[in-house]
């Protein structure tokens, strides 16, 4: 006879899965169908869940994109720190460039994670959850940004304006270059990119 414990920990995991599975389903929409053309019924009925369990989990379409959003870019932000890790670049404009080259490759090769995300948001660094990216927790995007401007006493009057300012160029760059090609390829703006990201860095 299972124990209660053993019952409540069976409930918790049915839980994480249909939640995980309203995730990769909605997801396998939003790449394929479009989020705009993608409804709740679709996701619920590709997950094969009840509607009502949808709202257990998300307030509404826009919450389960946001989730989404934030899970994959953290995952590339989470890759590119791993492989920096194995760099020696002593120069902080130089470690910021590895990081959005890493994470402008990983989009490369997975373009469904543009395809979902609607133009407006500007990959959007992302919606509601970039609030999540202001933290000074010591594995965060932003303290790694904070750290880097403060210990080589870079020009920059407001370093959190700065840190949005260069998310937003590389979001609405790489919307516009890999999923549009326009004004050129990805590949071609890049050094351009770079170019206006470490004279942000500079110029203050």
């Amino acid at each position: 006879m299972e124990t209660l414990k053993e019952i409540k920990s069976k409930i918790e995991m049915n839980k994480a899965d249909k939640k995980h599975r309203l995730l990769d389903n909605a997801f396998q929409l939003f790449g394929t169908k479009g989020f705009a053309k993608t409804s709740i019924s679709d996701i619920v009925n590709k997950a094969g869940v009840a509607k009502g369990t949808f709202y257990l989990y998300f307030k509404n379409k826009e919450d389960i994109r946001d989730q989404l959003v934030n899970e994959k870019s953290l995952e590339l932000f989470s890759n590119a720190i791993t492989d920096l890790e194995k760099k020696v670049l002593p120069r902080f404009e130089d470690r910021l460039i590895f990081v959005i080259n890493h994470m402008i490759e990983d989009l490369n090769t997975h373009p469904e994670i543009l395809t979902f995300i609607d133009k407006d948001l500007s990959l959007g660094f992302y919606s509601s959850e970039l609030s999540k990216f202001f933290s000074d927790e010591p594995t965060g995007l932003y303290a790694l940004f904070k750290e880097g401007v403060e210990s080589e006493h870079l020009p920059i009057e407001n370093i959190e304006i700065t840190f949005f300012t260069i998310l937003d160029l590389v979001g609405s760059t790489c919307y516009r270059c890999m999923v549009q090609k326009f004004p050129t390829d990805i590949e071609t703006y890049k050094p351009f990119l770079f170019k206006s990201i470490r004279a942000i860095l500079h110029i203050g």
